[in-house]
């Protein structure tokens, strides 16, 4: 029975890969959508106000590029690899100097218990892993997309980055220490779970076509890159 859940055709396959690298990829919008997400999630945390820190997590596009990381680990890919760590580093730099700012401008004295939550154990391992699987399956399972944002809200990537900001700008070293502990924790269980998920589904053989997507990606960026700076250099004159 389990063998016939984690069935998708090659076809199928080639277009959720295309799919990740595309939602992965870091555009203008997505940096956009992230920074807004990080502000809206530091007040907040700020406020001690729930809604507006799941609208936050709704907003923030920060797992694509975590699920990007791991479908680059089952196809062995260095290029794939190297592209997520690139796109989370920028992303969880982008995060804190936005929660770090905007802590300090506003001033507010956390006086909730969303903070006292941020404390890493094996619940949140286990409840980070089951998400990791939980989303990376509806990614995969196109028919299932439409549960995939009430899933995603579960996966406490953002939260944990905009604490550490928080925590930053009052010095406190404990939510420091808990903040980063806690985006470690969350960070490698996901990658696990959804390492486990892309096996399943046979992804492993998709080397060729993931790098090849990239590099086609990267051309087109390039070009994109080149016809803006001659319009801008054309405006000039």
């Amino acid at each position: 029975m389990f063998k016939s859940i984690f069935v998708s055709s090659y076809l199928d396959n080639q277009k959720t890969l295309t799919s990740l690298l595309q939602e992965s990829q870091a555009t203008g919008s997505f940096y956009f959508l992230l920074g807004l997400g990080a502000f809206m999630a530091t007040l907040g945390l700020l406020i001690d106000e729930v809604i507006v820190v799941v609208g936050a997590m709704l907003v923030a596009p920060l797992l694509f590029p975590i699920l990007s990381l791991a479908m680059g680990i089952v196809t062995s890919s260095r290029l794939a690899v190297f592209r997520s760590i690139k796109v989370i580093s920028r992303s969880v730099g982008l995060i804190f100097v936005i929660s770090l700012i905007t802590s300090f401008l506003f001033q507010l004295e956390p006086n909730g218990h969303l903070l006292d939550q941020i404390n890493p154990n094996l619940i949140s391992f286990l409840v980070s892993f089951a998400v990791g699987l939980a989303v990376t399956f509806t990614w995969v399972r196109k028919d299932l997309s439409a549960i995939l944002p009430g899933i995603a809200v579960s996966a406490s990537l953002i939260v944990p980055l905009v604490a550490l900001g928080i925590g930053s700008s009052l010095l406190d070293r404990s939510l420091i220490a808990n903040s980063l502990s806690l985006f470690a924790v969350n960070l490698l269980s996901i990658v696990l779970a959804a390492g486990v998920i892309f096996s399943l589904f046979g992804f492993s053989d998709l080397q060729d076509e993931e790098e090849k997507k990239i590099a086609e990606k990267d051309s087109e960026e390039k070009v994109h890159r080149e016809a803006i700076e001659e319009a801008a250099i054309f405006d000039g004159k």
